[in-house]
């Protein structure tokens, strides 16, 4: 019995860490804002808020990294698909490189007065936090437009990332990587093989005669001769053939 899920490819993790970084960066900001709520509590928010930046900007990195080997296989669906796929990707890092700066910044203001061994004063401090929250909120435009196209990759054009197992020769079981699919595409597929089908059961007909439905007999049935029929054909045979007496 297998206790543990099966551990993805590179490509196939993209959808399993892409939402960290989303519910991280976004959550952030809501601890700086208590921090300015509840001064004497602000040091403790204020850190973990830092915290969860560093691990949201890390799992940025990770998504973006998976995100180009997906994309890879994705780029096979179409050019429409193409197109949003390098829209997507250009975000992502636009999107890393800005959180990246935006929390060595915010670090620099959590602990740049205790390595200068001051406190700043009330309005200071808040002006400086609201600042850069002005910043972060720019940020948080880029993290959520980029979450935007991904979701249109996925739900709109049907491409995800398809965890079927496969057995590889050393008992190692990995999950096939992305999978590309259209809307309607199978469908349609079925439908036009099952038109071929038809037309070879069918046949085609010579020119000028009707074709033979499939599963009707090829030749009609002989008519059945009555035995008057068959009495008179004798005589008229026996009457016109030639007498061998003089």
């Amino acid at each position: 019995m297998q206790l543990l899920p099966p551990m993805p490819s590179w490509n196939g993790m993209h959808p399993l860490v892409v939402h960290f970084p989303i519910a991280l960066l976004l959550v952030a900001p809501l601890l700086v804002l208590a921090a300015l709520v509840w001064k004497s509590l602000s040091r403790g928010l204020l850190v973990a808020a830092l915290a969860l930046m560093v691990a949201g900007t890390a799992f940025t990195w990770v998504a973006v990294s998976t995100g180009e080997a997906a994309g890879e296989m994705a780029e096979r669906a179409g050019a429409r698909v193409e197109a949003v796929v390098e829209q997507h990707e250009e975000l992502a890092e636009t999107t890393r490189n800005v959180f990246t700066l935006l929390t060595l910044v915010f670090a620099t203001l959590v602990f740049a007065p205790t390595a200068m061994r001051r406190t700043l004063e009330r309005v200071p401090f808040t002006a400086a936090h609201a600042a850069f929250l002005v910043l972060y909120a720019g940020g948080a435009l880029f993290l959520v437009n980029t979450a935007h196209q991904g979701g249109r990759i996925v739900h709109e054009f049907g491409v995800r990332a398809e965890m079927t197992v496969a057995q590889s020769a050393g008992g190692m079981v990995m999950p096939a990587a992305y999978e590309v699919s259209e809307q309607g595409e199978r469908g349609e597929s079925q439908t036009e093989e099952a038109r071929e089908n038809v037309t070879r059961g069918a046949g085609s007909a010579p020119a000028g005669e009707a074709a033979i439905p499939a599963g009707s007999p090829a030749e009609p049935a002989a008519r059945p001769k009555s035995p008057g029929g068959e009495e008179s054909a004798r005589q008229a045979n026996h009457a016109t053939a030639p007498s061998g007496r003089p």
